[in-house]
C-alpha cells in the first residue's frame, strides 16, 4: 500500500456527523461537520430521514476530500448506537431511522416487562432492560404498527444502513449491535432466544463480521458519488463510543479505563472477557468492544448536557466562564442529580429527573455549577466501583471529550474517583480511534497497540487531591443514597 495513502473517517452521531482526513502521525488534514436534522414530534418520535442523513454523509466526505481526492486509502465509519430502520423486500424505508432519543417505546414498555424474562435476556446479550434498545422497538412495531412489522423483511441499524448504501450489501459488527438486545455477547451472532421472543429471524438482519474486516474496494459508482479517485477500501470500523475509546488510548494496553465526556458520557474498561453484573441489579452493560476484548462500563445520559443547560437556562454563563466561576468554590452540601434526561441506571431508568438538593440561601450559581460537574463525577464513580466489585482492576484512566477542556472539572473527577486521569491530546478522538483501526488495517502498524502508541498522545495528567479523598467518599456515599431513596418519589412523580 502507498505510503502516502490516508485514512478518511467519519462519525455519524445523532446530532452531527463529522468527517476528517488523519494521516499516519494522528495529524487531522481536513475536517468537516454538519449538523443532522432530526424528526420530531409530541408523541415521542424522533428519526432520521435515512436519505436525507446519507445525503449529508455523502456532501461532507466531498467537501472533507477536497484536493485529496486521488490520497484515500480507506474509509472507515462510526456511527451511534441503538437506531434501527425497518426496510421491506425491495429495501424501502418503513419508517425513519429510530434513534436513541425515541421515547415511544414507552407506551409498551411495562407490557414487555412482564412478557419477557429479562434476566435471561441480560445473561445472553449484556444488555439490562431499558426502553432505548432496537429489541424494545421491534416489539413496538409489533404490538402498535402491525403493518410496518408484517411488511418490514430486514432491520438494519445506523452503520449497517451506510454500509448497504455504499457496497450493496448488508454487513454489522458486534460494537455496535452490542447495544440492539439482539446479539448474543457469548456468540457475537444474533440471539436465537430474542429473536424467536419478537418472531423475527437470522435472515432479517445484516451479516455479522469484525470491525477490521475489509469488506473490498468501494465500487466505481460509490467512488463517483463520493467524489473520489482510486482504489479504496472500505473497513468496518466500531460504534461511535469504541471509536472514541479507541482514539482516546483504548487499545493500548491491559487496565485503562476509558472516560469521553460530551453531551452524554460513558465510563468502560477493555477486558478478555464477559463480566456481568448481579442479574437483580444489572448495573452495568457488557458490550462487545474489539479485538478479542468487552467493553463493560456504562453511557450516561447527562454529561456536559448539564453545562449546555446551565449555559442556555440559567446563567448565560459559557463554558469557560463556568469552569473558572466553580474552580476556587466547594459545593458547600449542594447535591444535583443530573438526570435531566432520565439516565440508563435500570434502578431509575427514564423516569429520573433533575434534582437540586440541599439549596440554602447562600448558594450561588459558582455553587449550583459546580454541583453538577459532581453530580456526574459521582455517576461515573458508580460505575467505576461497580466494575471493581466484579473484579475489573483500573490501572489508569483516559479521558476525552469537550469536558476535558474544563481543567476544574478534570480535577473533581480525579478527586473523587480517587485516580490520575490522563486527558489526551485529542480533538476528535472518534476520527483518531477509526485511523488507528484504518491504518493498522493498511499495514502501517503492526499492531493496534502500536498504532495507539503512535497516534494518541497524553496532554495533561491530573492528581487526586488526597485532602479531599475523605471529603468526597462522604459525599459520594450521600449522592448514591439519595438517588436510591428519590427512587419511589421518580416513580411517583413521573405517573402525575
Amino acid at each position: 500500500m502507498d505510503k502516502e495513502k490516508l485514512v478518511l473517517a467519519v462519525d455519524l452521531g445523532t446530532t452531527n456527523i463529522k468527517s476528517g482526513i488523519i494521516n499516519k502521525k494522528g495529524k487531522i488534514l481536513s475536517l468537516i461537520q454538519k449538523e443532522l436534522p432530526l424528526e420530531k414530534d409530541n408523541t415521542g418520535k424522533a428519526e432520521h430521514a435515512p436519505e436525507v442523513i446519507f445525503n449529508i454523509f455523502v456532501e461532507t466526505i466531498r467537501e472533507t476530500t477536497k484536493g485529496y481526492e486521488d490520497k484515500i486509502g480507506i474509509l472507515i465509519t462510526s456511527s451511534y448506537m441503538f437506531g434501527v430502520l425497518p426496510l421491506d423486500k425491495n429495501m424501502k424505508p418503513l419508517t425513519g431511522i429510530i434513534t436513541l432519543l425515541d421515547t415511544r417505546t414507552k407506551e409498551i414498555f411495562n407490557e414487555l416487562l412482564k412478557e419477557v424474562d429479562f434476566k435471561e435476556v441480560y445473561k445472553r446479550t449484556g444488555c439490562p432492560p431499558l426502553l432505548y434498545y432496537p429489541f424494545v422497538r421491534i416489539y413496538w412495531l409489533k404490538k402498535k404498527h402491525k403493518e410496518i412489522f408484517d411488511s418490514a423483511k430486514f432491520y438494519l441499524g445506523s452503520k449497517s444502513f451506510l454500509i448497504y448504501k455504499l457496497m450493496g450489501e448488508l454487513y454489522t459488527e458486534p460494537s455496535i449491535d452490542s447495544s440492539t438486545q439482539l446479539l448474543n455477547i457469548h456468540t457475537l451472532n444474533w440471539d436465537p432466544y430474542v429473536l424467536d421472543f419478537l418472531g423475527i429471524s437470522y435472515e432479517n438482519l445484516p451479516q455479522v463480521v469484525s470491525a477490521d474486516k475489509i469488506l473490498g474496494k468501494l465500487p466505481k459508482s460509490t467512488l463517483n458519488l463520493l467524489g473520489l479517485k482510486g482504489e479504496v477500501l472500505l473497513g468496518v470500523g466500531l460504534y461511535d463510543g469504541g471509536a472514541v475509546g479507541s482514539g482516546i488510548g483504548a487499545l493500548g494496553g491491559d487496565g485503562i479505563g476509558v472516560i469521553n465526556i460530551g453531551t452524554t458520557a460513558m465510563f468502560r474498561v477493555p477486558y478478555p472477557k464477559v463480566v456481568f453484573d448481579d442479574p437483580q441489579k444489572m448495573r452495568i452493560q457488557v458490550p462487545y468492544f474489539f479485538d478479542g476484548k468487552w467493553f463493560p462500563g456504562g453511557g450516561i445520559n447527562n454529561a456536559g448536557i448539564i453545562l449546555k443547560w446551565y449555559r442556555d437556562n440559567l446563567f448565560n454563563l459559557s463554558y469557560e466562564e463556568q469552569s473558572k466561576i466553580a474552580k476556587d468554590i466547594e459545593s458547600d452540601n449542594l447535591f444535583f442529580l443530573p438526570y435531566l434526561t432520565g439516565e440508563r441506571n435500570p434502578d431509575i431508568g427514564s423516569i429520573a429527573s433533575g434534582v437540586l438538593f440541599g439549596l440554602r440561601p447562600h448558594h450561588t450559581k459558582a455553587h449550583i455549577v459546580r454541583a453538577g460537574m459532581e453530580g456526574v463525577s459521582y455517576i461515573i464513580r458508580m460505575l467505576y466501583e461497580t466494575l471493581r466489585e466484579l473484579g475489573i482492576e483500573v490501572k489508569e484512566v483516559r479521558a476525552g471529550g469537550g469536558g476535558t477542556k474544563s481543567d476544574t472539572w478534570m480535577q473533581i473527577l480525579a478527586d473523587i474517583m480517587g485516580l490520575e486521569v490522563a486527558v489526551t491530546r485529542v480533538e476528535e478522538p472518534a476520527l483518531l480511534g477509526s485511523a488507528v483501526l484504518g491504518f493498522t488495517m493498511l499495514g502501517e502498524f503492526s499492531s493496534y497497540k502500536e498504532a495507539t502508541e503512535k497516534l494518541v498522545k497524553i496532554e495533561k495528567v491530573y492528581s487526586p487531591n488526597k485532602e479531599k479523598k475523605e471529603y468526597y467518599n462522604k459525599k459520594f456515599e450521600f449522592f448514591v443514597q439519595l438517588t436510591h431513596n428519590l427512587k419511589e418519589a421518580f416513580s411517583m412523580h413521573n405517573q402525575l
